[in-house]
């Protein structure tokens, strides 16, 4: 990875952080309008976290997608524990730095808090370009116990297909070739059983991200 990719995605996931705590806080700003309050209002009667709870947990069949040690994706890598998974790709200029920022900050304030964390897979929606080496050092970045996942693109489609994930090539630049690809940004909860759990949606920022968390664990619970 070139020294100008890690100085972006170190700025974006500098830029996260702050994103996340204006996000976490608009409702309480003084500023913030009474549709905006009554807004955030609705959104808590509807759900519980800043997403949707999946009740019961879906099952999931997990295709023979590639980790970024070479090893072959199975049920066994996401039962056991809590997993987050999260659908992007390393050429993605900004929800992806922006959401593995946010998200490898969420689990330092709960290592630090003793409080478990969901293991984190990133999984590659560009498999053409998104490669295992560089898949690893991408994730790696981030926290060190970050896990890619890349593989054929069917494989890929039956897993997004099973999780209401969705993704979508954008037109190539005619001038260089390179394109974007148009994807999902909510964080996928699955639960020890390998399910399913929850959706948490964007924005997403630390607090947010643990204090839903803790709330699924307590209705599981």
């Amino acid at each position: 990875m070139s020294i100008k990719t890690k100085s972006v995605i170190a700025v974006a996931a500098m830029l996260a952080l702050s994103v996340g705590y204006w996000a976490s806080n608009i409702y309480n700003n003084t500023t913030a309008t009474a549709a905006d309050k009554k807004l955030a209002e609705a959104r808590k009667n509807f759900s519980p976290i800043q997403g949707a709870i999946i009740s019961p947990a879906r099952k999931i069949g997990i295709p023979a997608l590639i980790k970024d040690n070479g090893e072959t994706l199975t049920l066994n890598d996401l039962t056991g524990n809590w997993h987050f998974l999260f659908f992007g790709y390393t050429n993605c200029p900004d929800i992806c730095p922006v959401t593995m920022g946010v998200v490898a900050q969420a689990k330092k304030e709960a290592e630090a808090a003793n409080q478990v964390f969901p293991e984190v897979f990133f999984i590659s929606v560009d498999p053409d370009r998104d490669k295992i080496k560089a898949l690893a050092e991408y994730v790696q970045y981030f926290d060190k116990d970050f896990v890619g996942v890349t593989g054929d693109k069917n494989l890929l489609k039956a897993l997004t297909l099973q999780l209401s994930v969705v993704y979508m090539d954008t037109p190539a630049d005619k001038a260089t070739g390179d394109y974007a690809v148009d994807h999902s940004s909510a964080l996928l909860l699955i639960n020890p059983e390998g399910k399913l759990q929850a959706f948490f949606n964007p924005p997403h920022n630390p607090k947010t991200i643990l204090k839903d968390f803790q709330t699924v664990l307590n209705i599981k619970n």
